[in-house]
């Protein structure tokens, strides 16, 4: 494989995750204007929101463990596939429940393209390569969710907010022709790791993983509304911690885990995470609310 090729490859999943990364936060300048045309108070509004939060959550975390099962090119273009799909889906909403619904559809899609960009790029660069690789993917990492409130504020200000989900219908269906197009097939060294990793299918991290995380996110996302003391923010809480603990005493009993705790054992590896975590806490969570204060 040619360096100009893996290059061309990295365009095409950078710009996937551009779009996915964009609607995190694209949303939320719009959100007044959805509430006026579905004609519901701001706490059911702002599901549009958080329910592509919520979706992410749930599907992060199994993404790198299905590409090793089925392939990285086919995870990709299911992601992008639904992520535009959901989109379109969204433009074309007729009730404000339907479009709480069609989120998470495009939000599993949106937060799929996620781990699987970089799970590509690990996999086509060499080792001493993959800092410059990152450093371009990290320009729409940061790029996005800075621009997403301003492209939401023009979008729903000269035409309506139907303009928002509706301008990833197209871009999404070219980044998918050319991810049909240039992303590499699997070797058949690969395909012989999927039979053999279908053999060990760790289905059972697989559901405690999605069952945990959406119900821990799904209960802080509650409590902004509700208050942590309110019966239904700590059951979710609570059913989220038990069944997380259940996950992590499964993960490291089996020999092919969804997610490999062990790693956590490695200092870097670990403060890596958490400042990652901390700086796309702050990130998001600002790009997100100070919008609202200028509406």
């Amino acid at each position: 494989m040619t360096t100009a090729y893996r290059w061309r490859i990295t365009a095409v999943v950078a710009l996937g995750l551009f779009m996915a990364i964009l609607d995190n936060t694209i949303v939320s300048v719009t959100l007044p204007q959805m509430q006026k045309a579905f004609h519901t108070d701001f706490e059911t509004i702002t599901w549009v929101a958080s329910a592509y939060f919520l979706a992410q959550a749930a599907v992060i975390p199994i993404v790198g463990y299905l590409s090793d099962r089925i392939g990285s090119k086919l995870v990709f273009l299911t992601a992008l596939t639904l992520f535009t799909v959901g989109s379109a889906l969204c433009a074309f909403a007729p009730t404000k429940e339907a479009l709480i619904v069609f989120r998470v559809f495009q939000g599993i899609g949106g937060g799929a393209l996620l781990p699987i960009t970089f799970a590509i790029i690990f996999r086509i660069f060499p080792p001493n390569e993959r800092g410059m690789a990152n450093a371009v993917l990290g320009i729409p990492v940061m790029m996005a969710p800075a621009f997403g409130p301003t492209i939401g504020g023009y979008l729903s200000t000269s035409f309506s907010w139907n303009a928002i989900f509706l301008i990833n219908v197209p871009i999404g269906i070219v980044a998918l022709i050319l991810a049909i197009l240039i992303l590499p097939r699997q070797t058949d060294a690969e395909k012989q790791e999927v039979v053999e990793d279908k053999q060990r299918f760790d289905l059972p991290g697989l559901a405690l993983s999605i069952i945990g995380f959406t119900a821990l996110v799904y209960g802080i996302t509650e409590a902004g509304s509700k208050g942590w003391g309110n019966s239904t923010v700590l059951t979710f809480v609570l059913i989220g911690v038990v069944v997380l603990a259940a996950f992590v005493v499964v993960e490291l009993r089996v020999s092919d885990p969804v997610i490999d705790l062990r790693l956590f054992a490695n200092y870097t590896f670990t403060i890596s995470n958490i400042v990652l975590w901390a700086v796309a806490g702050m990130l998001f969570g600002s790009l997100f609310l100070l919008p609202l204060f200028f509406v």
